[in-house]
Protein backbone atom coordinates (compact mmCIF):
# COMPACT_ATOMS: atom_id res chain seq x y z
CA UNK A 1 0.00 0.00 0.00
CA UNK A 2 1.65 3.36 -0.92
CA UNK A 3 -0.26 6.82 0.64
CA UNK A 4 1.14 10.27 -0.65
CA UNK A 5 0.40 13.21 1.54
CA UNK A 6 2.11 16.27 1.49
CA UNK A 7 -0.22 18.94 4.13
CA UNK A 8 1.57 21.89 5.38
CA UNK A 9 4.94 19.89 5.08
CA UNK A 10 7.67 20.95 3.16
CA UNK A 11 8.57 17.41 1.64
CA UNK A 12 6.41 14.67 0.42
CA UNK A 13 5.89 11.64 2.29
CA UNK A 14 4.70 7.98 0.86
CA UNK A 15 4.50 4.96 2.41
CA UNK A 16 4.75 1.26 0.95
CA UNK A 17 4.05 -1.42 4.00
CA UNK A 18 4.29 -5.33 3.41
CA UNK A 19 2.13 -6.93 3.74
CA UNK A 20 -0.34 -4.76 2.21
CA UNK A 21 -2.64 -3.65 4.34
CA UNK A 22 -0.58 -4.48 7.83
CA UNK A 23 -2.17 -7.50 9.57
CA UNK A 24 -2.41 -7.62 12.83
CA UNK A 25 -0.02 -9.85 15.48
CA UNK A 26 2.10 -10.06 11.89
CA UNK A 27 5.47 -9.26 11.10
CA UNK A 28 5.42 -5.75 9.14
CA UNK A 29 7.64 -3.76 7.14
CA UNK A 30 7.10 -0.14 6.30
CA UNK A 31 9.30 2.19 3.80
CA UNK A 32 8.83 5.59 4.07
CA UNK A 33 10.18 7.92 1.07
CA UNK A 34 11.27 11.55 1.66
CA UNK A 35 11.37 13.73 -1.75
CA UNK A 36 10.68 17.23 -2.13
CA UNK A 37 8.03 17.66 -4.79
CA UNK A 38 7.70 21.67 -4.50
CA UNK A 39 9.67 24.44 -6.73
CA UNK A 40 11.67 25.64 -4.17
CA UNK A 41 15.10 23.72 -2.60
CA UNK A 42 14.64 22.56 0.53
CA UNK A 43 17.53 22.06 3.14
CA UNK A 44 16.57 19.53 6.11
CA UNK A 45 18.03 19.43 9.64
CA UNK A 46 16.07 16.70 11.06
CA UNK A 47 13.54 14.27 10.92
CA UNK A 48 11.13 13.05 13.76
CA UNK A 49 9.23 9.94 13.04
CA UNK A 50 7.03 9.16 15.91
CA UNK A 51 5.32 5.19 15.62
CA UNK A 52 2.58 4.75 18.25
CA UNK A 53 3.44 2.63 20.59
CA UNK A 54 0.82 0.07 22.77
CA UNK A 55 -1.73 -2.46 23.25
CA UNK A 56 -4.85 -0.51 22.00
CA UNK A 57 -6.27 -0.49 18.18
CA UNK A 58 -4.97 3.60 17.53
CA UNK A 59 -1.07 1.84 18.32
CA UNK A 60 1.10 0.46 16.10
CA UNK A 61 3.91 -1.40 17.53
CA UNK A 62 3.00 -3.24 21.17
CA UNK A 63 4.39 -1.86 24.32
CA UNK A 64 8.07 -2.92 24.27
CA UNK A 65 9.12 -3.87 21.36
CA UNK A 66 12.44 -2.12 19.58
CA UNK A 67 12.03 -1.12 15.47
CA UNK A 68 15.00 -1.80 13.47
CA UNK A 69 15.32 1.29 11.15
CA UNK A 70 17.64 2.32 8.38
CA UNK A 71 18.20 4.96 6.10
CA UNK A 72 19.64 5.28 2.08
CA UNK A 73 21.85 6.73 1.57
CA UNK A 74 23.29 5.68 4.50
CA UNK A 75 26.41 7.77 3.62
CA UNK A 76 24.72 11.04 3.87
CA UNK A 77 21.84 10.25 6.74
CA UNK A 78 22.11 8.57 10.31
CA UNK A 79 19.09 7.44 12.04
CA UNK A 80 18.34 6.66 15.83
CA UNK A 81 15.23 5.40 17.87
CA UNK A 82 15.47 7.93 20.97
CA UNK A 83 13.11 6.28 22.82
CA UNK A 84 10.10 3.47 22.27
CA UNK A 85 8.70 4.21 18.86
CA UNK A 86 10.46 7.72 18.19
CA UNK A 87 12.81 7.95 15.66
CA UNK A 88 15.18 10.21 14.58
CA UNK A 89 16.72 10.99 11.31
CA UNK A 90 19.65 13.51 10.98
CA UNK A 91 21.90 13.91 7.97
CA UNK A 92 25.48 13.56 8.44
CA UNK A 93 26.53 16.94 7.42
CA UNK A 94 24.21 18.80 9.84
CA UNK A 95 21.72 19.92 6.90
CA UNK A 96 20.43 17.92 3.51
CA UNK A 97 19.40 20.05 0.43
CA UNK A 98 16.18 18.43 -1.06
CA UNK A 99 16.00 19.89 -4.99
CA UNK A 100 12.51 20.97 -5.69
CA UNK A 101 11.17 17.82 -8.07
CA UNK A 102 11.92 18.01 -11.75
CA UNK A 103 14.17 20.67 -11.72
CA UNK A 104 16.75 20.15 -14.49
CA UNK A 105 20.10 19.85 -13.53
CA UNK A 106 22.50 20.93 -16.48
CA UNK A 107 26.38 19.40 -17.09
CA UNK A 108 27.89 20.51 -19.33
CA UNK A 109 30.46 16.68 -20.98
CA UNK A 110 33.24 16.66 -23.27
CA UNK A 111 30.80 16.66 -26.18
CA UNK A 112 29.04 19.80 -25.61
CA UNK A 113 25.27 17.75 -25.39
CA UNK A 114 23.27 18.61 -22.19
CA UNK A 115 22.07 15.69 -19.53
CA UNK A 116 19.22 16.16 -17.58
CA UNK A 117 19.66 14.38 -13.73
CA UNK A 118 17.25 13.82 -11.19
CA UNK A 119 18.90 13.57 -7.29
CA UNK A 120 17.64 11.07 -4.91
CA UNK A 121 15.40 11.54 -1.77
CA UNK A 122 15.27 9.52 1.52
CA UNK A 123 14.60 6.24 2.37
CA UNK A 124 13.75 5.09 5.66
CA UNK A 125 13.18 1.85 6.17
CA UNK A 126 11.33 0.26 9.37
CA UNK A 127 12.05 -3.35 10.10
CA UNK A 128 11.63 -6.20 12.36
CA UNK A 129 8.76 -5.38 14.19
CA UNK A 130 5.20 -7.14 13.97
CA UNK A 131 1.99 -4.94 14.25
CA UNK A 132 -0.05 -5.06 17.50
CA UNK A 133 -2.80 -7.94 17.94
CA UNK A 134 -6.01 -5.17 17.61
CA UNK A 135 -7.11 -3.81 14.25
CA UNK A 136 -7.38 0.03 14.07
CA UNK A 137 -6.12 3.07 12.36
CA UNK A 138 -2.65 4.26 13.50
CA UNK A 139 -1.45 7.51 13.25
CA UNK A 140 2.41 7.65 12.30
CA UNK A 141 3.76 11.25 12.86
CA UNK A 142 6.32 12.83 10.99
CA UNK A 143 8.44 16.61 12.51
CA UNK A 144 10.59 18.34 9.97
CA UNK A 145 13.28 20.58 10.39
CA UNK A 146 13.74 22.29 7.13
CA UNK A 147 14.55 25.75 5.32
CA UNK A 148 13.85 27.36 2.26
CA UNK A 149 16.53 30.28 2.56
CA UNK A 150 19.62 28.00 2.27
CA UNK A 151 19.50 28.03 6.37
CA UNK A 152 18.83 31.48 7.49
CA UNK A 153 15.44 30.42 8.98
CA UNK A 154 14.47 27.42 10.09
CA UNK A 155 10.78 25.75 9.89
CA UNK A 156 9.25 22.95 11.78
CA UNK A 157 6.23 21.34 10.07
CA UNK A 158 4.49 18.04 11.32
CA UNK A 159 2.35 15.55 8.82
CA UNK A 160 0.20 12.64 9.83
CA UNK A 161 0.06 9.44 7.56
CA UNK A 162 -2.96 7.18 8.47
CA UNK A 163 -1.75 2.83 8.68
CA UNK A 164 -4.82 0.64 8.94
CA UNK A 165 -3.96 -2.65 10.54
CA UNK A 166 -6.45 -5.45 9.61
CA UNK A 167 -7.28 -8.90 10.97
CA UNK A 168 -5.38 -11.14 9.45
CA UNK A 169 -8.03 -13.08 7.27
CA UNK A 170 -8.95 -10.23 5.75
CA UNK A 171 -5.63 -8.05 5.32
CA UNK A 172 -3.79 -11.37 3.77
CA UNK A 173 -6.53 -11.92 1.23
CA UNK A 174 -3.79 -10.65 -1.70
CA UNK A 175 -2.19 -13.19 -3.91
CA UNK A 176 0.02 -14.14 -1.77
CA UNK A 177 2.66 -17.40 -2.58
CA UNK A 178 5.02 -18.67 -0.37
CA UNK A 179 6.01 -19.79 2.80
CA UNK A 180 6.92 -23.42 1.40
CA UNK A 181 8.35 -25.64 4.74
CA UNK A 182 8.23 -29.25 5.25
CA UNK A 183 6.68 -29.67 8.64
CA UNK A 184 6.84 -33.07 10.89
CA UNK A 185 3.18 -34.60 10.83
CA UNK A 186 1.24 -36.51 13.49
CA UNK A 187 -0.50 -39.42 13.28
CA UNK A 188 -2.78 -37.86 11.95
CA UNK A 189 -1.10 -36.39 8.80
CA UNK A 190 -1.59 -32.73 10.41
CA UNK A 191 1.41 -30.41 10.30
CA UNK A 192 3.39 -29.56 13.21
CA UNK A 193 4.09 -25.99 14.00
CA UNK A 194 7.90 -26.67 13.45
CA UNK A 195 9.78 -27.07 10.44
CA UNK A 196 11.71 -30.41 9.80
CA UNK A 197 15.68 -30.32 8.27
CA UNK A 198 16.53 -34.03 8.83
CA UNK A 199 14.09 -36.68 8.61
CA UNK A 200 14.40 -40.19 9.79
CA UNK A 201 14.03 -43.00 7.60
CA UNK A 202 10.17 -43.88 7.51
CA UNK A 203 9.45 -40.77 9.19
CA UNK A 204 6.06 -39.07 7.67
CA UNK A 205 6.28 -35.11 7.05
CA UNK A 206 3.82 -32.55 5.52
CA UNK A 207 4.45 -29.74 2.93
CA UNK A 208 2.96 -26.51 3.04
CA UNK A 209 2.71 -23.25 1.57
CA UNK A 210 0.54 -20.24 0.85
CA UNK A 211 -1.51 -19.66 -2.19
CA UNK A 212 -4.73 -18.50 -3.44
CA UNK A 213 -7.51 -20.96 -3.25
CA UNK A 214 -7.58 -20.87 -6.75
CA UNK A 215 -4.11 -21.47 -7.58
CA UNK A 216 -3.40 -24.42 -9.84
CA UNK A 217 0.20 -26.23 -7.89
CA UNK A 218 2.32 -29.39 -9.03
CA UNK A 219 4.60 -30.59 -6.54
CA UNK A 220 8.21 -31.82 -7.69
CA UNK A 221 10.84 -33.77 -5.70
CA UNK A 222 12.97 -36.82 -6.18
CA UNK A 223 13.71 -38.93 -8.68
CA UNK A 224 11.55 -36.60 -11.61
CA UNK A 225 8.21 -37.37 -9.34
CA UNK A 226 5.41 -35.24 -9.85
CA UNK A 227 2.35 -34.73 -7.86
CA UNK A 228 -1.10 -34.32 -9.56
CA UNK A 229 -2.60 -31.02 -10.24
CA UNK A 230 -3.89 -29.47 -6.62
CA UNK A 231 -6.39 -26.90 -6.71
CA UNK A 232 -9.51 -25.36 -5.01
CA UNK A 233 -7.65 -25.57 -1.58
CA UNK A 234 -7.66 -23.15 1.60
CA UNK A 235 -4.97 -24.63 3.14
CA UNK A 236 -2.09 -26.30 0.72
CA UNK A 237 -0.47 -29.73 2.11
CA UNK A 238 1.09 -32.37 0.44
CA UNK A 239 2.28 -35.48 2.68
CA UNK A 240 5.35 -36.93 2.00
CA UNK A 241 6.56 -39.88 2.99
CA UNK A 242 9.05 -42.98 2.01
CA UNK A 243 12.00 -40.88 1.83
CA UNK A 244 15.59 -42.67 1.04
CA UNK A 245 17.62 -39.91 0.65
CA UNK A 246 18.08 -35.64 0.63
CA UNK A 247 15.12 -34.69 -1.46
CA UNK A 248 14.65 -31.20 -3.26
CA UNK A 249 10.82 -30.14 -3.08
CA UNK A 250 9.49 -27.43 -6.10
CA UNK A 251 6.18 -26.68 -6.32
CA UNK A 252 5.02 -24.69 -9.50
CA UNK A 253 1.66 -22.36 -8.40
CA UNK A 254 -0.04 -20.86 -11.31
CA UNK A 255 -2.50 -18.34 -10.82
CA UNK A 256 -4.90 -16.77 -13.42
CA UNK A 257 -5.15 -12.80 -13.45
CA UNK A 258 -6.55 -10.37 -15.77
CA UNK A 259 -6.48 -12.89 -18.67
CA UNK A 260 -2.62 -13.63 -18.19
CA UNK A 261 -1.43 -16.69 -16.42
CA UNK A 262 1.17 -16.19 -13.49
CA UNK A 263 3.38 -18.43 -12.60
CA UNK A 264 5.15 -19.30 -9.09
CA UNK A 265 8.72 -21.60 -8.19
CA UNK A 266 8.86 -22.43 -4.40
CA UNK A 267 11.64 -24.74 -3.29
CA UNK A 268 12.97 -26.24 0.03
CA UNK A 269 15.24 -29.46 1.14
CA UNK A 270 15.11 -31.57 3.55
CA UNK A 271 17.93 -34.18 4.61
CA UNK A 272 17.50 -38.14 5.42
CA UNK A 273 19.10 -39.89 8.11
CA UNK A 274 21.28 -43.22 6.74
CA UNK A 275 20.29 -42.38 3.19
CA UNK A 276 19.96 -44.86 0.66
CA UNK A 277 21.73 -44.03 -3.05
CA UNK A 278 20.80 -47.26 -5.61
CA UNK A 279 24.07 -46.30 -7.35
CA UNK A 280 27.03 -44.01 -5.85
CA UNK A 281 30.11 -42.99 -7.69
CA UNK A 282 32.79 -41.54 -5.54
CA UNK A 283 36.65 -40.78 -5.76
CA UNK A 284 37.22 -41.61 -2.54
CA UNK A 285 35.57 -42.56 1.08
CA UNK A 286 37.48 -41.85 3.90
CA UNK A 287 36.44 -44.02 7.14
CA UNK A 288 35.64 -42.33 10.27
CA UNK A 289 34.76 -45.08 12.67
CA UNK A 290 35.87 -46.63 15.69
CA UNK A 291 39.50 -47.72 15.87
CA UNK A 292 40.53 -51.46 14.80
CA UNK A 293 43.19 -53.73 15.92
CA UNK A 294 46.25 -51.12 14.24
CA UNK A 295 44.08 -48.04 16.01
CA UNK A 296 42.90 -46.75 12.37
CA UNK A 297 39.63 -45.15 11.71
CA UNK A 298 37.23 -48.88 10.22
CA UNK A 299 34.82 -48.29 7.67
CA UNK A 300 31.53 -50.13 8.79
CA UNK A 301 29.45 -52.20 5.89
CA UNK A 302 26.41 -53.10 7.55
CA UNK A 303 25.23 -56.33 5.54
CA UNK A 304 26.99 -58.24 2.48
CA UNK A 305 29.32 -56.62 0.19
CA UNK A 306 29.47 -57.29 -3.60
CA UNK A 307 31.89 -56.19 -6.16
CA UNK A 308 30.30 -55.86 -9.39
CA UNK A 309 32.15 -56.46 -12.39
CA UNK A 310 30.55 -53.80 -15.13
CA UNK A 311 30.49 -55.56 -18.66
CA UNK A 312 30.13 -51.73 -19.84
CA UNK A 313 33.71 -50.70 -18.59
CA UNK A 314 35.13 -53.81 -19.73
CA UNK A 315 33.79 -53.22 -22.64
CA UNK A 316 35.37 -49.89 -23.47
CA UNK A 317 39.07 -50.42 -22.06
CA UNK A 318 39.24 -54.29 -22.31
CA UNK A 319 39.94 -54.86 -18.81
CA UNK A 320 38.14 -56.29 -16.04
CA UNK A 321 37.58 -54.51 -12.60
CA UNK A 322 40.05 -54.47 -10.24
CA UNK A 323 39.94 -54.14 -5.83
CA UNK A 324 43.32 -53.14 -4.27
CA UNK A 325 43.29 -53.79 -0.45
CA UNK A 326 46.40 -52.12 1.33
CA UNK A 327 47.44 -53.17 4.67
CA UNK A 328 45.75 -55.91 7.16
CA UNK A 329 42.84 -57.70 6.13
CA UNK A 330 40.70 -58.90 8.95
CA UNK A 331 38.16 -61.47 9.53
CA UNK A 332 35.32 -61.53 12.15
CA UNK A 333 36.49 -62.86 15.46
CA UNK A 334 39.75 -63.63 14.23
CA UNK A 335 38.87 -65.39 11.10
CA UNK A 336 38.83 -64.42 7.50
CA UNK A 337 35.91 -67.13 5.78
CA UNK A 338 36.18 -67.23 1.83
CA UNK A 339 32.99 -68.63 0.97
CA UNK A 340 34.18 -69.67 -2.46
CA UNK A 341 37.19 -71.12 -4.33
CA UNK A 342 40.14 -68.60 -3.98
CA UNK A 343 42.46 -68.50 -6.76
CA UNK A 344 46.24 -66.47 -6.00
CA UNK A 345 47.82 -65.60 -8.94
CA UNK A 346 51.13 -65.13 -7.04
CA UNK A 347 52.91 -66.59 -4.24
CA UNK A 348 50.57 -67.20 -0.74
CA UNK A 349 52.42 -67.05 2.29
CA UNK A 350 51.75 -68.37 5.73
CA UNK A 351 53.19 -66.91 8.65
CA UNK A 352 51.43 -69.62 11.11
CA UNK A 353 50.04 -72.66 10.84
CA UNK A 354 47.88 -73.86 7.74
CA UNK A 355 45.08 -76.30 8.07
CA UNK A 356 43.28 -78.12 5.24
CA UNK A 357 39.88 -80.02 6.69
CA UNK A 358 39.14 -80.95 2.87
CA UNK A 359 41.42 -82.24 0.73
CA UNK A 360 44.30 -80.81 -0.75
CA UNK A 361 45.30 -80.87 -4.26
CA UNK A 362 48.45 -79.96 -5.87
CA UNK A 363 47.56 -79.94 -10.05
CA UNK A 364 51.36 -79.20 -10.92
CA UNK A 365 54.26 -79.62 -8.52
CA UNK A 366 54.85 -79.39 -4.60
CA UNK A 367 57.97 -78.19 -2.55
CA UNK A 368 58.63 -78.80 1.25
CA UNK A 369 62.02 -77.38 1.91
CA UNK A 370 63.01 -76.40 -1.45
CA UNK A 371 62.33 -73.85 -4.23
CA UNK A 372 64.03 -76.18 -6.99
CA UNK A 373 62.08 -77.83 -9.26
CA UNK A 374 64.44 -79.30 -11.66
CA UNK A 375 63.69 -82.92 -12.27
CA UNK A 376 60.02 -83.30 -11.00
CA UNK A 377 57.26 -84.00 -13.25
CA UNK A 378 53.47 -83.04 -13.01
CA UNK A 379 52.35 -84.47 -9.58
CA UNK A 380 55.36 -84.71 -7.39
CA UNK A 381 55.76 -84.19 -4.18
CA UNK A 382 59.14 -83.33 -3.02
CA UNK A 383 60.43 -82.58 0.83
CA UNK A 384 63.60 -81.48 1.32
CA UNK A 385 64.09 -82.85 4.62
CA UNK A 386 62.46 -85.21 7.00
CA UNK A 387 58.68 -86.13 6.99
CA UNK A 388 57.30 -86.83 10.30
CA UNK A 389 53.83 -87.19 11.45
CA UNK A 390 52.28 -87.01 14.58
CA UNK A 391 48.64 -86.79 16.21
CA UNK A 392 49.47 -83.34 16.84
CA UNK A 393 52.01 -82.10 14.82
CA UNK A 394 52.84 -85.00 12.03
CA UNK A 395 56.07 -86.41 14.00
CA UNK A 396 55.45 -90.02 13.28
CA UNK A 397 53.46 -91.82 10.71
CA UNK A 398 52.16 -94.64 13.19
CA UNK A 399 50.99 -94.34 16.43
CA UNK A 400 51.82 -96.10 19.49
CA UNK A 401 50.41 -99.67 18.91
CA UNK A 402 47.03 -100.55 21.07
CA UNK A 403 46.63 -104.07 22.12
CA UNK A 404 43.00 -105.60 21.78
CA UNK A 405 41.68 -107.04 25.34
CA UNK A 406 39.01 -109.80 24.48
CA UNK A 407 39.37 -109.43 20.92
CA UNK A 408 38.01 -112.33 19.40
CA UNK A 409 34.51 -112.51 21.10
CA UNK A 410 32.90 -111.14 18.25
CA UNK A 411 31.34 -107.97 19.51
CA UNK A 412 31.16 -104.99 17.23
CA UNK A 413 34.06 -102.48 17.08
CA UNK A 414 34.83 -99.09 15.86
CA UNK A 415 38.02 -97.88 14.93
CA UNK A 416 39.29 -94.82 17.45
CA UNK A 417 41.16 -93.36 13.85
CA UNK A 418 42.53 -93.83 11.03
CA UNK A 419 44.89 -96.83 11.22
CA UNK A 420 46.27 -101.00 11.00
CA UNK A 421 44.11 -103.90 12.61
CA UNK A 422 46.89 -106.52 13.12
CA UNK A 423 45.63 -110.26 13.90
CA UNK A 424 48.60 -112.89 14.52
CA UNK A 425 47.43 -116.45 15.57
CA UNK A 426 50.16 -119.19 16.57
CA UNK A 427 50.28 -123.01 17.57
CA UNK A 428 51.33 -124.38 21.16
CA UNK A 429 50.76 -127.96 20.60
CA UNK A 430 49.99 -130.74 18.22
CA UNK A 431 46.94 -131.34 15.93
CA UNK A 432 45.54 -127.84 16.29
CA UNK A 433 43.31 -126.24 13.39
CA UNK A 434 42.20 -122.66 14.18
CA UNK A 435 41.20 -119.64 11.61
CA UNK A 436 40.45 -116.19 12.58
CA UNK A 437 38.43 -113.45 10.78
CA UNK A 438 37.63 -110.03 9.99
CA UNK A 439 34.35 -108.63 8.81
CA UNK A 440 34.65 -105.26 7.79
CA UNK A 441 30.62 -103.14 7.65
CA UNK A 442 30.45 -101.33 4.03
CA UNK A 443 28.02 -99.14 5.04
CA UNK A 444 24.89 -101.94 4.00
CA UNK A 445 25.63 -105.04 5.52
CA UNK A 446 29.42 -106.68 7.10
CA UNK A 447 31.46 -108.92 4.77
CA UNK A 448 34.93 -110.54 5.13
CA UNK A 449 37.74 -109.02 3.93
CA UNK A 450 40.67 -110.76 6.09
CA UNK A 451 41.81 -114.18 7.53
CA UNK A 452 44.61 -116.20 9.42
CA UNK A 453 44.51 -120.33 9.69
CA UNK A 454 47.31 -122.70 11.65
CA UNK A 455 47.03 -126.45 10.53
CA UNK A 456 49.58 -128.30 12.38
CA UNK A 457 49.58 -132.03 12.29
CA UNK A 458 48.21 -132.11 8.49
CA UNK A 459 51.11 -131.67 6.55
CA UNK A 460 52.30 -129.12 4.97
CA UNK A 461 52.44 -127.93 8.85
CA UNK A 462 51.16 -124.21 9.60
CA UNK A 463 52.34 -122.80 13.12
CA UNK A 464 51.94 -119.69 12.71
CA UNK A 465 49.76 -116.83 10.60
CA UNK A 466 48.52 -112.99 10.06
CA UNK A 467 46.35 -110.32 8.28
CA UNK A 468 46.38 -106.88 8.21
CA UNK A 469 43.51 -104.97 7.48
CA UNK A 470 43.10 -100.51 6.78
CA UNK A 471 40.50 -99.33 8.48
CA UNK A 472 38.87 -95.68 8.59
CA UNK A 473 38.16 -93.25 11.40
CA UNK A 474 34.60 -94.73 12.79
CA UNK A 475 34.43 -97.69 10.76
CA UNK A 476 33.07 -100.73 12.35
CA UNK A 477 34.37 -104.24 12.21
CA UNK A 478 34.22 -107.64 14.15
CA UNK A 479 37.10 -110.19 14.54
CA UNK A 480 36.30 -113.54 15.21
CA UNK A 481 37.51 -117.35 15.11
CA UNK A 482 36.47 -120.70 14.26
CA UNK A 483 38.50 -124.20 14.77
CA UNK A 484 39.75 -126.03 17.26
CA UNK A 485 43.03 -126.38 19.13
CA UNK A 486 45.80 -125.12 21.47
CA UNK A 487 47.14 -122.44 20.10
CA UNK A 488 47.57 -118.25 20.76
CA UNK A 489 45.52 -115.21 19.31
CA UNK A 490 46.77 -111.81 19.60
CA UNK A 491 45.36 -108.25 18.07
CA UNK A 492 46.52 -104.77 17.54
CA UNK A 493 45.38 -101.65 16.09
CA UNK A 494 48.37 -99.33 14.60
CA UNK A 495 46.74 -95.75 14.48
CA UNK A 496 48.22 -93.97 10.76
CA UNK A 497 49.33 -90.39 11.38
CA UNK A 498 48.25 -90.19 14.98
CA UNK A 499 49.75 -90.64 18.04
Amino acid sequence: MSTHLGGTSRLTYSLATVPAPLATDRPAHIDVVVSNSGTEAVLCKQILLVLPTGDLAQDLVPAGHRVVATVEPSDQWTTDEIESGVLLTLPQDEMAAFAPGGTPVTVRPATGESVSLTTHGLLLRLKDFKANALAGTALLRIRETVSVDNGKTWETHQVTLPLAKYPPAEALTADVVGDLVLREADVDDNPDSAPVTLLTPGQKAVLTWTAPSDATCYVYYGDGERSEPLSGRDKWRFPVTGLTRDTQFQVRVTLQRSGETITHHLSTAVAVAEPVFPQLTVTKITAGGRKGKNEAPLLTIDGAVEVEKDSHFRGSLGVAQESHFYGTVYGGDGTLTVGDALVAKKSVSAEAGVTVTGSLAVTEKALVGSTNFDGMNTGDLWIKGKLSADRADLTTVLGTPQKLADAFDGRERSAPSNGLLLLWVRTVGHHATRTIYVDVHNGQEYETVAAATIDYGNAPDVKGSSATVPLRKGQKYTIWQEGSGGGTTDAYFFPLLSG
